[in-house]
């Protein structure tokens, strides 16, 4: 499943079912689900994608459009044999607000966990670039 803390999450209700499409904003990964069964998955980085499905014995549709890739907003179209049934929008404030939700949900033991590997990568990095930089200028 795509990571939660990038990803726009929309919720379509059609008779008993349940439909959810999670698009990441880092990756291009969409996934859809029919009552938490995955039915539809793709990359893209395109400006728009369209995820066909059965629901019902009729053509299901999920249509994403990009309206700018680092701002968005994202629209997210949802049709049955051609005729829309409901949509949502994401904006460049609603996912910035839906991220700031998702990292204050995280406990702050896992947030200083992820800081501290940063810490150590990036200590890791430097010492590995210094001693290159060493070697090369002693010659």
């Amino acid at each position: 499943m795509t990571n939660q803390t990038d990803a726009t999450l929309s919720f379509f209700d059609y008779g008993d079912h349940t439909i959810k499409v999670m698009c990441s904003m880092s990756n291009g990964k969409e996934q859809v689900y029919v009552d938490e069964q995955l039915v539809s998955e793709k990359r893209s980085f395109r400006y728009h994608s369209t995820h066909q499905f059965e629901l019902d014995g009729k053509k299901a549709e999920i249509r994403v459009k990009v309206a700018s890739i680092f701002k968005g907003p994202y629209y997210i179209e949802f049709s049955v044999d051609g005729k829309a049934v409901d949509s949502d929008e994401w904006d460049l404030a609603r996912m910035l607000a839906h991220l700031k939700q998702l990292r204050q949900q995280q406990p702050l033991w896992q947030r200083l966990g992820v800081y501290f590997m940063f810490g150590l990568l990036g200590g890791a990095c430097g010492a590995l670039i210094g001693y290159s930089l060493a070697i090369w200028f002693k010659g």
